[in-house]
């Protein structure tokens, strides 16, 4: 999608998340988009969305937000595509694997050792660096990443029950 327009827009507080409808011409694509994606803003069962607002004025390519507590927030099209679609243009993934492609080419490694280092084949590295294609091979792509002297951090959250 390069040019995606808010269609709906409903909070989904079991899942804490917003079940989002995108579309593109006549192309439709749904997503769930966590609530902690907002930062600085606690969005959860005990503090709801007040309103949510597709903005006309922009398109429908914006959306805004205001809380129980007041709290206000926007947030454009794009920001869905980047934490939901891996195939993005500039997902996380895709933009890691951006990095890695130009680190490689000036290193000026050829990909069967590149290969040889993974443990893998020369045609599965060219395959991993392919963006907007998503990867089952994830492990071996933040491999290839510290290989490459990147430095991957995770952290998670413990759920708390309900």
């Amino acid at each position: 999608m390069r040019n995606p327009k808010f269609k709906e827009i409903k909070p989904n507080y079991r899942k804490n998340a917003l079940e989002i409808t995108l579309q593109e011409a006549k192309k439709t694509r749904s997503y769930t988009l966590p609530f902690n994606v907002f930062k600085g803003v606690k969005i959860s069962g005990k503090n709801r969305f007040a309103s949510i607002t597709i903005d006309r004025e922009l398109s429908d390519q914006a959306a805004s937000f205001v809380l129980e507590d007041g709290s206000k927030g926007d947030f454009p099209a794009d920001f869905v595509l980047y934490y939901c679609d891996p195939t993005y243009h500039w997902s996380p993934v895709n933009q890691l694997k951006r990095a890695l492609k130009d680190k490689i080419s000036t290193s000026r490694l050829s990909v069967r050792v590149i290969a040889d280092a993974l443990d893998t084949s020369p045609s599965q590295v060219v395959r991993l660096l392919q963006e907007n294609k998503v990867s089952k091979q994830i492990a071996q792509l933040f491999q290839l990443a510290e290989l490459a002297g990147y430095q991957i951090e995770f952290s998670l959250k413990k759920k708390k029950a309900a």
